[in-house]
Order: structure tokens, then sequence, then C-alpha cells
């Protein structure tokens, strides 16, 4: 059994055992107060909607995101989990009505390579079916590409702005989670998938972003940080600890793998 604990973006859960408890709001952009929730599969739910402060504005990822954290693989599987997330945002596929497990991941990967994706990462990491072998951007691509979606890779390959920020990267965001969106409420659902945001030696989930007279935040959920302290509230100033960034987004729904390159690329911005 899957070791990962399981959040529910929209407040509820199908699972009988699970209790929901809202958070306490606050009033000032800093990090979230939430309560635990005690069950036999340790299902926490997060009720999205209160996040909002009234001076705010909360655009968020599609509802049926689901939020995959774990203590046990903690420090080598943060890509299988974020790879959940973003799976986990297409269920229903035409070929997978759950979202995998991290072998079940692992199994994909091998026979997306051997279906010809990425040869290059292939040979790189060789075999990771029961392995504790890190994924990454590309290997990402590869088991959406195997489960028949289409994604692109968004290489933020240096700084632009002042003390090594990435203003470019919180713009793109932005505009990614914004872009159609309406504007009837302060916390809005969009459709749009969740974001696979990878740096060095790790990566994280993007579900959304919260503007305020203060400026932008982006929502992201970590893997590997203990619930109590997520999902958490990225600044810009944060992007400086990392030299680049890599986004891997959703480019259309569920088609043919004939349709998908097989050889990666990736837009560079700048």
């Amino acid at each position: 059994m899957d070791p990962a604990q399981v959040i529910d973006l929209t407040g509820s859960s199908d699972t009988e055992d699970c209790v929901t408890m809202k958070h306490t709001k606050i009033k000032a952009i800093g990090d979230y107060i939430r309560h635990r929730v005690a069950g036999p599969h340790h299902t926490e739910t997060i009720c999205v909607e209160d996040l909002a402060l009234s001076e705010s504005s909360t655009v968020l990822c599609t509802k049926q995101t689901q939020l995959y954290l774990t203590a046990r693989d903690r420090g080598w599987a943060c890509g299988y989990r974020n790879c959940q997330m973003l799976i986990s945002s297409l269920i229903p596929l035409p070929i997978l009505n759950t979202v995998p497990q991290v072998n079940e991941l692992q199994q994909m990967l091998e026979q997306a390579w051997h279906a010809g994706f990425d040869r290059d990462g292939c040979t790189q990491l060789g075999r990771v079916v029961n392995t504790r072998k890190w994924i990454g951007a590309t290997e990402v691509y590869c088991i959406l590409a195997h489960l028949g979606v289409r994604a692109r890779i968004v290489d933020f390959h240096r700084a632009t702005g002042a003390n090594g920020t990435h203003p470019a990267l919180f713009a793109w965001i932005v505009e990614y989670f914004t872009c159609g969106a309406s504007k009837d409420s302060s916390t809005r659902f969009t459709d749009k998938h969740p974001l696979y945001l990878q740096h060095q030696g790790h990566s994280r989930t993007v579900v959304g972003v919260e503007m305020a007279d203060e400026g932008v935040c982006v929502l992201v959920f970590d893997p590997d940080v203990p619930v109590a302290q997520t999902p958490s509230r990225f600044l810009l100033s944060h992007t400086k600890h990392a030299r680049q960034y890599q986004i891997v987004y959703v480019d259309s729904e569920p088609n043919s793998q004939a349709q998908i390159p097989k050889v990666i690329s990736s837009t560079r911005i700048p």
C-alpha cells in the first residue's frame, strides 16, 4: 500500500473515515494555520476555499487535484509524489481510473523508455523499478506520455531579477493560472492543471497564485515537508535559492502517443 497522505483541495473527501476540519484564517500574508485530521489512512483535508483573505485574490487549479504527502520516502520520491498530484488532475484517463502508486509510476517510466521516449534519460538512469533513484522534469514528461498526455517543459535557465531572483518564472506562473480565469469571487478554481516545479535536487507542485497589495505569492505543496507546514506561499525572494527552474505543464488532453514527441525539447525563458 502506498503510504502517502492525501489532501483534497475541495475540502471534501471520499474517504469514509476522514473528518473535515477547517483551518483558522489569518489577517496577513504568512503561513497557513491548519488542524491535523486523524484517521486510519492519515488522510488530511484542507478547505482551500477559505484560504483567500478579503484583501487578496486567489486563483487555483482544478478542484479534482489531490495532494500527496509522505514521510516514508522523503528525500528521494518527491518527483513521483508531484507527478501523482499532476496525474490526479487528469483522472479519469482512457487507460487509467486511479492515481498510480510510486512503483507503478516507475514501471510506466521504463515502459515509456522502451517505447522510445527520451533515450538519453533512459541511458543515464537505466533501471528505476524498485530503486530510490530521483526523477525530474523529463521523467515526468515520459510518464505522462505513456498515459497519452502531452506535456511541455519550460526552462528558466537563469535569474532575471535582482539578487538572483526569477521574476520571469513568477510572471509565467501568474499568466498560466489567471489567463481566462473568471473574476466573480476572491477565490476561484479554474480548469487548469497544477504545475510540476523542478529546481536543483527537489521538486514541488504549484496549485495556484495569490495576489494582494503586498505582492504575488505562488501557492506550492512540497511532498517532503510535514503537513503541518504545507501548503506554503512561495515568494519571489525565495527563488534566489536556486539558479535554474523547470516547469512541466499539461499541453493538451489525453491523445495518441504517436502525436507526442519522443525527443524531449523545452522552451527557454528568457
